[in-house]
């Protein structure tokens, strides 16, 4: 069975070659197929459907940033962190933006087929344990 997985990837690379869609998978913690389109992804991963198990709205910086360990591209700055993936059809930009107390805030996918200029916010479930701030 390991052979055959081999042969599939081998043949999986010439339509992605640099950058999986389960690497994006693994990054988000989402279910998507190898064998999607990428246009198929994009609508996969702008679904609100779409809620990654990986990243928790409020999680620490350092914790949603190691996520994307395995993007081609990382730049980080004082407010935000922006991860980069290429694929065939250009590069898939995550952006994350974190609050004063560099928490996890929100995640925008941006791609030149994306028509919105904001990108695709990814929904995100809040941590169990909410770190309200107490008076």
């Amino acid at each position: 069975m390991k052979a055959l997985d081999h042969f599939s990837r081998f043949f999986l690379r010439f339509r992605y070659p640099v950058t999986l869609p389960e690497d994006i998978a693994i990054a988000l913690g989402v279910d998507v197929s190898n064998y999607q389109t990428f246009t198929e992804l994009v609508r996969c991963l702008e679904s609100p459907d779409c809620c990654p198990t990986r990243l928790e709205k409020y999680m620490p910086r350092h914790e949603a940033e190691n996520a994307f360990a395995g993007a081609q591209r990382k730049d980080c700055f004082k407010r935000s962190s922006l991860f980069s993936y290429y694929f065939s059809e250009g590069w898939m930009e995550f952006s994350l933006e974190f609050d004063p107390e560099s928490r996890l805030r929100r995640v925008y996918i941006y791609h030149k087929e994306i028509q919105n200029e904001r990108g695709i916010e990814i929904h995100l479930r809040k941590q169990n344990n909410n770190p309200r701030k107490r008076s």
